[in-house]
């Protein structure tokens, strides 16, 4: 059995604290004391002897105005330079215009087996009430089971069960989707299936990418007997928690093909058959 523990991916978060603290002209002293942490600690993390944890990380970000995953993953130093000589995209987000609730580059829990791999969180349909307000909670993921698969690696892995009709009969109730996290909402590709994590639930959909020309997602269902029942859904992205791109669908229905697919399965019969009359009327004609 795997022991289970949680940590926060960080590539670059001790340079980047160190670079935008003395761009702001702040001391150890003086950031430890705005940010209401110890100096000693900001001194850990600035080392990388010790890394926040996702309160501490929030804080800092909107106090420098960047995104977590811009803080811990992104050279900072080479975005704003960037920036400044005009090449590139912008990024660096200036912290009067900061939103709070911005799509972030990473998970905010992720658990890991005794080798550090990434395992895979299982969310079951009656855990997604508790997963909306707590997939950010390292003590409401730990309650949750977790595994590994072979092939899923190099990636973080979530699998969540599908609830209701609206992705027949691609994926069915009660199916178990295995989604790969998404950094970046520019990255989802239209009529790709998702799982959206967003204020109004967990959603298994189909989704339409707008960002560009309208700011918004589209997400679709593949239902044509229930297409009433579910309409498409405009999605804000400022309303959106995780996104997880469908990569593997567990499933134990077995149920028989439509009725289309038994026609086809009759009339192949019917040829199996008669070739065989016809062989067997060769033969006798042969014989005698």
């Amino acid at each position: 059995m795997w022991k289970k523990c949680f940590n926060f991916v960080s590539m670059n978060l001790a340079t980047n604290l160190r670079y935008l603290r003395k761009k702001r002209g702040k001391t150890q002293d003086t950031l430890s004391s705005e940010l209401n942490i110890g100096r000693t600690t900001l001194a850990n993390y600035e080392a990388g002897i010790s890394e926040p944890n996702i309160e501490t990380l929030v804080s800092i970000s909107k106090y420098f105005g960047v995104s977590l995953d811009e803080l811990m993953s992104k050279n900072v130093e080479e975005l704003q330079k960037g920036l400044n000589s005009g090449d590139g995209e912008k990024r660096f987000i200036d912290p009067a215009g900061y939103i709070a609730d911005k799509y972030n580059g990473i998970p905010r829990v992720i658990t890991v087996d005794q080798q550090g791999n990434d395992n895979i969180v299982y969310v079951p349909v009656k855990a997604r009430a508790g997963y909306l307000l707590g997939y950010g909670d390292s003590g409401f993921i730990e309650t949750l089971p977790t595994f590994r698969l072979p092939g899923l690696n190099n990636s973080t892995y979530r699998m969540f069960e599908v609830d209701g009709p609206s992705m027949a009969p691609n994926v069915l109730h009660g199916d178990k989707l295995i989604g790969e996290w998404i950094d970046d909402l520019e990255k989802i590709r239209d009529n790709r299936v998702y799982i959206i994590v967003h204020k109004g639930g967990v959603a298994v959909k189909r989704v339409i990418n707008r960002l560009k020309e309208r700011g918004k997602l589209y997400l679709k269902s593949d239902t044509i007997a229930h297409r009433h029942e579910f309409p498409t859904i405009e999605i804000d992205p400022s309303d959106i928690k995780e996104v997880w791109y469908g990569r593997l669908k567990i499933s134990s229905d077995f149920s028989e093909p439509a009725e289309v697919y038994h026609r086809l399965a009759d009339l192949e019969m019917d040829v199996l058959e008669m070739k065989r009359m016809i062989k067997g009327d060769a033969e006798g004609h042969q014989i005698h």
